[in-house]
């Protein structure tokens, strides 16, 4: 397994101990008004996933809830654009599912790029030229920066117990 490919199982490893046993209060609760709860974080590192397995391999959304999760990539996160997903969706069921075929689709890509994918040329969801290398790098560790979000957020006084 190549160095990226370990990088993300490991920040993918750090993610499910974070979330490990969160009920469903816990998963939508809101550091203040406005803020992303844990719930949309999940769907928005999965939506990330699946973005560069998008752009670097041939997967395509099915149907409009995959298309929704692409969307949790950017929306209400880059950009200023509601939260794709209803609010029925962001339970623990769900949001395991979601990550379970997240992973399962970037896994081929991230384990073995290839030639050809590392060097495509892309727009990353923040808009910057980079290549699918670069690209790669990022999605390795996209959820180690979203644990440490879910960390602080279990550790705030107010946050709901178990």
């Amino acid at each position: 397994m190549n160095d990226l490919a370990s990088l993300w199982r490991f920040t993918r490893i750090r993610l499910a101990q974070a979330t490990e046993g969160l009920n469903e209060v816990q998963l939508n609760w809101r550091m203040f008004e406005g803020a992303h709860s844990i719930a949309e974080y999940l769907y928005h590192v999965a939506g990330a996933e699946l973005y560069w397995a998008h752009h670097l391999g041939d997967w395509q959304p099915v149907n409009e809830f995959e298309a929704g999760v692409l969307a949790c990539c950017t929306d209400s996160f880059l950009n200023e654009k509601p939260f794709p997903l209803a609010p029925s969706l962001c339970n623990a069921r769900d949001v395991a599912r979601t990550l379970s075929f997240s992973y399962e689709i970037l896994a081929p890509i991230i384990e073995s790029p290839t030639p050809e994918q590392l060097a495509k040329p892309l727009r990353s969801p923040i808009g910057d030229a980079i290549t699918g290398r670069e690209g790669l790098i990022r999605v390795a560790q996209h959820a180690a920066y979203h644990t440490g979000q879910i960390w602080l957020m279990r550790m705030h006084p107010e946050f709901p117990k178990g």
